[in-house]
């Protein structure tokens, strides 16, 4: 049987990108035992985990392709800016404009997206334990 494993985002510094994560956007930190490479991070009490994979591979800021959702946008921005979060400026109409884009230290761009509460328990129940 497949399961999904991880994406691997690449970073600088693992012990300063957990700290971003953890303390910033308030993620909680995973671990595979066996395997002092693996620095993971996940949104409480999801499935869906991000390996911050350090020597590997070059760190090119730019968009990871990596979102996030949240049923309510505004307060999750602004929890974040206030933890120290920067955000890309957003857009005030079109197809980004339910959504937000923010960056770790290294530059790496990530996206949350707004939607219904009924949207986001659909998707999450798909990574529900078989």
């Amino acid at each position: 049987m497949m399961r999904f494993a991880d994406v691997a985002v690449s970073v600088s510094d693992a012990k300063a990108a957990v700290a971003f994560w953890t303390e910033k956007v308030g993620f909680r930190t995973a671990n595979v035992p066996g395997n002092e490479h693996a620095v993971l991070v996940a949104p409480p009490g999801d499935r869906f985990v991000l390996h911050l994979c350090e020597g590997y591979e070059r760190v090119e800021p730019g968009n990871t392709g990596v979102a996030f959702l949240t049923d309510d946008l505004e307060a999750d921005v602004a929890r974040l800016r206030a933890r120290g979060v920067e955000f890309e400026p957003r857009a005030k109409e079109g197809h980004e404009a339910g959504m937000a884009k923010f960056r770790d230290p290294d530059g790496n761009v990530f996206w949350l997206i707004g939607a219904p509460a009924p949207a986001v328990e659909a998707l999450t129940s798909m990574r529900a334990p078989e």
